[in-house]
């Protein structure tokens, strides 16, 4: 989300704005990082569960 932030930012400076393709990236690059954490937190939480014992 700061790279997001810092881009607006630096386009309001500069009184222009990204192009389609540079927010189309933003954006990708946003829910790839979303769902590489959300992949971590699944990993800790079944790491953090105790293993049952089949019957």
């Amino acid at each position: 989300m700061d790279a997001q932030k810092q881009l607006i930012l630096l386009s309001a400076k500069s009184k222009a704005f990204p192009d389609n393709n540079t927010l189309n990236k933003v954006a990708t690059l946003s829910l790839n990082i979303s769902a590489v954490e959300a992949l971590i937190a699944d990993a800790r939480d079944q790491k953090a569960r105790p293993v049952k014992a089949n019957d």
